[in-house]
């Protein structure tokens, strides 16, 4: 009985491990349901494909708990799985079992890869290791980290991505039209302004999807194979997906905090739900410059140092003190005043045969507006989808082009 057993379950083990090396996959994830959503691994699968294509490198992600546990067991399945799958003329297979982790490469980029494998691995795990509900795209996240990473070690080279990029560096790109070509023209006017005043990039894009990549990629990418300024911000507008997101890079990583990005959508959200997108724009764009403006400065908006408002108590304590105030000058003028005494008709006021009118007209002189900001409803949404700000600061990672980012997003 013992040795049927044994011969059925090697069998089965055979079985298993011809249809895992049949697979065209080449992320190989035990229940990937746990890790991402079906888009995400399909979204994996396909730019590997492609950097299969496009680059002669054939990468491998695998992660099975099955796996012998074990630093030897690891490492014989990653170089068994990689004789079978060298079809190119570098080859990359990640193995990752229960508790350990194996990179096997060949071919003339395999030295750098092997010199540089707890690199690789640390891509990866640095931030797959953040995936929770409230960052769900965390591990399909790390394993793009990885394969870029290696990408560069093997031939200096990174992964074009599919999102759209603006040629011509365009300050405003309204690819779903919910704008006017004048209000697009004004909004581009005032960014600009910013770019010339401060060197400082502010982009705006509305889209209707991010061609299968998360907010955070799309935002990143379209910023960095752009080719904006080293020192920016981008505010991307989903219109299908009622997302939101701000990409940060150089000094706007320092200058637009976590507590800050909020604080700019908080303005912002009730005109994006009432559809008045360039009033919500003009909004960005305003706030933009304060924070870079305050970030010269070293008085960047956070975590204990808020942005002060006028609130109605201060506008009642100004008023009581001017009031006072106002009423002490009058005294104090009046007593002043011993040797005039009141006058009871009008007529003892005018000089006689000096008052003569001709002609009328009004004149607007002067004119102040107040505007009171309308209470927010309580179905408006933004207010804290991104990360905790109990310390302050910029959540920093890495884009695909290899550059550093700060920002976060929503749904409005």
């Amino acid at each position: 009985m013992k040795k049927i057993f044994s011969v059925i379950l090697l069998a089965l083990t055979l079985l298993w491990a011809n249809n895992i090396y049949a697979t065209e996959d080449h992320v190989i994830l035990e229940n990937y349901q746990d890790f991402m959503s079906r888009d995400q691994y399909d979204q994996l699968n396909e730019d590997l494909a492609q950097i299969q294509e496009n680059y002669d490198v054939n990468i491998y992600f695998i992660y099975d708990t099955s796996i012998d546990d074990s630093d030897n067991g690891v490492k014989a399945y990653a170089d068994e799985f990689l004789a079978s799958h060298s079809f190119n003329s570098n080859n990359v297979a990640i193995v990752m079992s229960s508790s350990y982790y194996y990179v096997a490469a060949n071919g003339d980029g395999a030295n750098e890869v092997i010199k540089r494998d707890e690199a690789v691995f640390d891509r990866f795990y640095s931030r797959a290791s953040m995936l929770s509900s409230s960052d769900p795209n965390a591990f399909f996240e790390g394993i793009t980290n990885a394969y870029q990473y290696v990408l560069e070690l093997i031939n200096a080279k990174t992964y074009q991505s599919d999102a759209p990029v603006s040629k011509e560096k365009a300050l405003v790109n309204d690819f779903s039209n919910i704008m006017s070509d004048d209000e697009e023209e004004r909004l581009n006017r005032k960014l600009q302004k910013i770019k010339d005043k401060y060197g400082f990039d502010a982009v705006v894009v509305t889209t209707d999807s991010f061609n299968g990549m998360s907010a955070r990629d799309y935002a990143d990418d379209f910023y960095d194979y752009s080719q904006y300024s080293k020192d920016g911000i981008l505010f991307v507008l989903n219109m299908t997906e009622r997302t939101w997101y701000v990409s940060t890079k150089g000094k706007g990583i320092d200058y637009f905090t976590d507590y800050g990005i909020d604080a700019i959508f908080e303005e912002m959200a009730e005109d994006l739900s009432d559809g008045k997108y360039y009033d919500a724009f003009v909004i960005y764009a305003d706030k933009v410059e304060k924070y870079v403006v305050n970030g010269m400065q070293g008085n960047v908006v956070d975590v204990g140092n808020e942005e002060k408002s006028f609130g109605v108590f201060n506008v009642m304590i100004s008023a009581i003190v001017g009031a006072i105030s106002s009423l002490i000058t009058s005294l104090s003028l009046r007593g002043r005043m011993k040797n005039v005494s009141r006058q009871h008709f009008a007529r003892n006021y005018i000089v006689s045969d000096t008052f003569d009118i001709n002609g009328a007209s009004d004149m607007l002189v002067n004119r102040h507006v107040s505007r009171t900001r309308r209470p927010r409803r309580d179905d408006s949404i933004g207010r804290g989808s991104g990360p905790s700000h109990m310390g302050g600061g910029s959540k920093v990672h890495t884009s695909s082009s290899g550059s550093s980012h700060g920002g976060h997003g929503g749904h409005f």
